[in-house]
């Protein structure tokens, strides 16, 4: 005898067969069931029919088969509406899923106005919440977690909301409402998860305000919250003014990294605010505030600031002019340099400051330890000869800086080729070799360069040659020729005037 399908023991078995599968979450099974109860059996009871199709939604929703979901749902709540609340929560949470937060607020809405006493208001409350941050409307978002709050403050829900609300505050920057709503989280949920992210999250704030001392004060009256030891207040106080100063608020920076200091002397950090507030004064030209502060860092060894403080302590000893001080500081930072570049910057630094500080020894080891590195710049090696030939002349070591001055004139074109190029012809000149000088400055001539002086100091020259080869014409003539045509307001005019007046004893 077959079983009558149109029986209600035939449908409540196929129902129960379901919940059974349901349960044992084999919700493809329970699917199953499900349809077959809805498809094939009499439903004489529209409270377990929705039910029915409410668990199928249950089912695609597992399977994330989110259309079939909301569909189902939707026929739950068409079927029997005092079931209603639960269909219309899961197809807002479904269209939440699918990323459609509008619609997911508007099935909440639904829910809310429908049902006002339903169980799942806080929780449509709070997912109301959470699909307007999605959409970025944070005041919104607020208002329905404050509702929520209000209305439901017990609830689960609400913890988590209070502790959102001023998450958003946070985020839009709104400090004073942050605050505010943090401490309603510490103070009326105490002990609980929530309680202890807000805590976090208040200490954030604060450090960013740079009020650590307020917070300080304020973690004094939580229970538990006394804890804040002086190595807390110590880390938490650098770290505000190191944000200030990452926001580029210089002037606050400088006075936090000095309170800091102030307060905490020998602190974990004194080092890196030393450093800050050497680089804030340094980048004002502030120097001696900013030697003085760098002269600390320098004073632990091996820092991560060290190489940073050299550079910037050479460079204002240079523009001090100590250039013995700055030379020094040179030295030091070569040795350190982590990059090729900033071992180049030392080596041009050293080099210049030897020169400018006239030690000659120094000038020549700075330069020949440039010009043994095979990667150095053209416009430094040419400065290296320079100085180098410079000081070579000074410690009578004629023969190498003729080298350097042969090497330099070949290029006529930079400013130190161009005086090398008169330096070589002057130093056969005076060393008697007059012809050998001749045709030096005539190639000069012919070559010629773009810096005026030198050409004019080798014709000049040319003038000396050709009296004391006794061709006085001749001299005269490129003197003449020289007053004539050379404008410049230096010393060239008094060297023409010196040369004719010998010429006509």
């Amino acid at each position: 005898m077959t079983k009558n399908k149109r029986s209600p023991e035939y449908g409540l078995a196929l129902y129960n067969l379901g919940y059974t599968d349901f349960n044992q979450k084999n919700y493809q099974g329970a699917l199953n069931w499900f349809g077959r109860f809805v498809n094939e059996s009499v439903h004489d009871n529209k409270q377990v029919l929705a039910d029915a199709y409410n668990r199928m939604g249950d089912c695609n929703f597992d399977a994330r088969k989110f259309d079939d979901a909301r569909r189902s749902y939707d026929k739950a709540e068409q079927v029997d509406p005092s079931l209603g609340d639960y269909s219309l929560y899961q197809e807002g949470f479904v269209k939440g899923l699918q990323r459609d937060y509008t619609g997911k607020i508007q099935s909440l809405n639904q829910l809310i106005t429908n049902y006002p006493q339903s169980q799942y208001i806080d929780d449509a409350l709070y997912e109301q919440g959470r699909a307007f941050v999605q959409l970025e409307d944070n005041a919104n978002a607020i208002e329905r977690f404050q509702a929520l709050v209000k209305t439901f403050p017990q609830s689960n829900m609400a913890r988590r909301a209070a502790n959102e609300i001023g998450l958003l505050y946070y985020q839009d920057d709104k400090y004073t409402e942050a605050i505010a709503a943090y401490k309603d989280v510490i103070k009326n949920y105490p002990g609980s998860e929530e309680a202890r992210l807000a805590q976090r999250d208040l200490k954030s704030i604060y450090i960013d305000l740079n009020k650590v001392d307020e917070y300080a004060d304020f973690a004094s009256t939580i229970p538990g919250g006394a804890n804040f030891d002086v190595n807390e207040r110590d880390s938490l106080t650098y770290v505000a003014a190191e944000r200030v100063y990452m926001r580029g608020e210089n002037v606050e920076a400088r006075n936090s990294f000095v309170k800091y200091l102030q307060t905490f002397p020998e602190g974990a950090f004194s080092l890196n605010a030393n450093y800050y507030i050497g680089l804030i004064d340094y980048n004002q030209q502030n120097y001696e505030s900013a030697s003085a502060h760098l002269n600390k860092v320098l004073e632990y060894p091996n820092n991560k600031y060290s190489e940073e403080a050299m550079m910037m302590s050479a460079e204002m000893a240079y523009l001090a002019k100590d250039y013995a001080k700055a030379l020094e500081w040179y030295k030091l930072l070569k040795d350190r340099a982590s990059t090729p570049e900033r071992r180049e910057l030392a080596a041009t630094g050293m080099l210049r400051s030897a020169a400018m500080a006239g030690n000659d020894e120094e000038v020549i080891l700075a330069a020949t330890a440039v010009l043994t590195d095979t990667k150095v710049a053209p416009e430094l090696e040419n400065e290296a000869r320079y100085y180098r030939a410079q000081s070579l002349v000074k410690v009578n070591q004629m023969a190498h800086a003729v080298a350097d001055w042969q090497s330099l004139a070949q290029d006529t074109r930079n400013a130190y080729g161009a005086e090398a190029k008169y330096q070589l012809a002057q130093y056969l000149f005076d060393t008697g070799k007059t012809a050998d000088a001749e045709k030096e400055v005539l190639n000069y001539l012919e070559v010629s360069t773009p810096h005026t002086y030198w050409l004019a100091r080798s014709f000049v020259l040319l003038s000396d040659i050709y009296a004391k080869l006794d061709r006085k014409l001749e001299a005269r003539q490129y003197l003449l020729s020289l007053k004539q045509n050379y404008q410049a307001d230096d010393d060239i005019a008094g060297m023409i005037e010196s040369r004719l007046e010998k010429l006509n004893e």
